[in-house]
C-alpha cells in the first residue's frame, strides 16, 4: 500500500489503522515503533486523513519525547484545537516506552550512525542515553567523556568503553550541542501517561507516539496495545544485528513496486550482499537506484554494483582474507572498486588499519591464550565448541564483541601471517595516514602500493617462517 511519495507500507498492523482512520474509526492513542523511515510514513499517513494542511497551524503539534515532559504534552491536549476537527499532538522518541534494558541497542545504533555519517541521529540517541540515565543539561555540557571514570560511563552506556568509543561520544556530544539539542531531566513519567490514559481522553483530541524501540513489558506499552493503536514496524534482524534476507527482499521489492520497477533475482542478491545493519540507509540506496534505472523496467545487477555502496562493508573481509594470503589480484580489485565507487581514502584506510589491529589481536591470541588449539582444518561449528570458550570477556571486548562468525574469520586469516608482518603493515599504515592527510600524493595511488607492497615486498619474510 503506497500512502506517501515512493514509500509504502508494508506492516498489516499499520495499513489496519490507516484503513480503519480513512473509515472514520481513529483510535484516540497510536504507537508507531520500529525504524523512523516507516514510523515517519505512517505518521503522515493518519495526518493526512485526521488533520488537513490548511488547519495544521494550529489543530497539528510535535514534540521532541526526549526533551519535553510528559506533562507539557498533556496540558496541550487538555486546551482544544483553534478549528473544529480532530486536535493531534504527535511525540517522537519519547522515552517513556524505554528502560535501562534497552540501553545496549541505543549504543550500539549510536555509533552505527556516527559511523555512517548519521550525525543528527547519533546526536539524538545520545540525548535519548543521558536521559535515561537521569543527566540534565548543565551536565551534558559540562562533561567530557575521555575523562569519566569506567563508573560513570556505565551510569550512560550500560558500559566502559574504550577510549576510541570515548572519543567519538565526545564528539557526538559536540554536535548535539551545536545543533542546540537539549535534554530535560529525566523522571519516569509513564505512570503519569497510564493514569490520563486511565481517565480518557479530551473529546477530539488524538496521541500519536513514534519510537525506534520499547520495552514490551512496561504496563503503558501494554495498555497501549490493548487499545488497538499499536504497530510494529520493526525489521526482522539476524542475531549479529544485521537486516535479515527476508526484511531485505521486502524492503527490495517495495521500492521496485514503488516505482514500477521489476528486479532481476541476481540483483536482489548482489543488494542483500551489500545490505548493512541500518533499514534507512538501505531504502535510501534504494531509492537511488529506481532513479538511476530511470525509464528501464528491470533493475539489472550491473545496475546494483554501479549505485550502492557497500553498506555491509562485507568488502572488508574479502579485502583482509586476500591480503593475509598474499592474493594480489583479489585485493586490488576489491580496492580499485570501492576507491571507484566514491569512497572516501582516508575512511578505508581507517577501516583497514582496524582490521590489521583485529589480525594482529587475533595472532597474539593464537601465540598466548590459544596455542595449541587452533587447527587450520577447524570448522565453524568446532571453534563454536571447542575455542570460542577460553576467550575471556576483555578479548572479546577487544574484538568489538563481534559476532562469533566474524572472530571465526579473523582467526582464519591471522593463522597465516605473523605477528611481525602486521605489526610491520601497522607502522605502514601509520605513515600512510600522515602522507593521505598532508595531501602528499594521490590517495589512491597511495593505497594501492600500500597492497603491492604487502603482497609482494613481505613475501621474503614469510617464506623465513612466518605464519603458522
Amino acid at each position: 500500500m503506497s500512502v506517501s511519495g515512493s514509500t509504502s507500507v508494508r506492516s498489516k498492523e499499520a495499513i489496519e489503522l490507516i484503513e480503519q482512520a480513512r473509515r472514520g474509526a481513529a483510535k484516540p492513542v497510536y504507537l508507531l515503533v520500529g525504524e523512523s523511515f516507516e514510523t515517519r510514513v505512517v505518521a503522515q499517513a493518519l495526518l493526512d486523513i485526521l488533520v488537513p494542511e490548511s488547519r495544521r497551524s494550529f489543530n497539528l503539534e510535535i514534540y521532541d519525547g526526549r526533551t519535553t515532559s510528559i506533562s507539557v504534552v498533556l496540558d496541550s491536549l487538555r486546551t482544544p484545537g483553534f478549528f473544529s476537527g480532530t486536535k493531534v499532538i504527535w511525540v517522537r522518541e519519547s522515552i517513556l516506552f524505554l528502560s535501562n534494558e534497552k540501553r545496549g541497542d541505543l549504543v550500539e545504533a549510536l555509533f552505527q550512525d556516527w559511523d555512517g555519517g548519521r550525525e543528527p541521529q547519533a546526536a539524538e540517541k545520545l540525548l535519548t542515553l543521558v536521559a535515561l540515565a537521569g543527566w540534565n543539561q548543565a551536565q551534558l555540557e559540562e562533561t567530557t567523556f575521555g575523562a569519566l571514570s569506567d563508573g560513570k560511563l556505565r551510569e550512560v552506556f550500560g558500559e566502559a568503553l574504550e577510549q576510541e568509543r570515548r572519543t567519538v561520544v565526545d564528539a557526538i556530544r559536540a554536535a548535539a550541542l551545536g545543533r542546540d539539542l537539549r535534554v530535560s531531566e529525566y523522571r519516569d513519567e509513564s505512570g503519569t501517561l497510564l493514569s490520563f490514559l486511565e481517565a480518557g481522553m479530551p473529546a477530539g483530541s488524538m496521541l500519536l507516539f513514534t519510537s525506534s524501540a520499547v520495552d514490551g513489558r512496561k504496563k503503558l506499552v501494554k495498555r497501549l496495545q490493548e487499545m488497538g493503536g499499536f504497530a510494529s514496524l520493526a525489521v526482522e534482524r539476524e542475531r549479529s544485528g544485521a537486516l535479515s534476507r527476508q526484511a531485505i527482499e521486502q524492503l527490495v521489492r517495495q521500492a521496485a513496486s514503488a516505482s514500477g520497477k521489476r528486479i532481476e533475482p541476481s540483483a536482489i542478491d548482489q543488494i542483500a550482499q551489500r545490505a548493512g545493519p541500518d533499514a534507512a540507509s538501505l531504502a535510501s540506496e534504494l531509492e537511488k537506484l529506481c532513479l538511476y534505472v530511470g525509464e528501464r523496467d528491470t533493475i539489472r545487477e550491473d545496475d546494483v554494483r554501479a549505485v550502492i555502496i557497500d553498506m555491509a562493508e562485507s568488502w572488508i573481509f574479502d579485502f583482509t582474507a586476500a591480503l593475509a594470503a598474499r592474493r594480489l589480484a583479489p585485493a586490488l580489485k576489491v580496492l580499485v572498486g570501492l576507491l571507484d565507487q566514491g569512497e572516501p581514502p582516508l575512511r578505508l584506510l581507517a577501516m583497514i588499519a582496524r582490521e590489521v589491529r583485529m589480525l594482529l589481536i587475533a595472532r597474539e591470541c593464537l601465540e598466548t591464550s590459544l596455542r595449541g588449539r587452533w587447527r587450520r582444518s577447524l570448522n565453524y561449528n568446532t571453534f563454536q565448541a571447542q575455542v570460542l570458550p577460553h576467550l575471556d570477556d576483555a578479548t572479546k571486548h577487544a574484538f568489538g564483541n563481534a559476532h562469533p562468525f566474524v572472530l571465526f574469520r579473523r582467526f582464519q586469516d591471522a593463522a597465516g601471517v605473523s605477528t611481525a608482518v602486521l605489526r610491520e603493515a601497522l607502522v605502514r599504515l601509520s605513515g600512510l595516514d600522515v602522507r593521505l592527510k598532508s595531501s602528499v600524493g594521490d590517495p589512491g595511488l597511495l593505497l594501492e602500493a600500500f597492497v603491492l607492497d604487502w603482497c609482494r615486498g613481505f613475501q621474503a619474510a614469510l617464506a623465513h617462517g612466518d605464519g603458522d
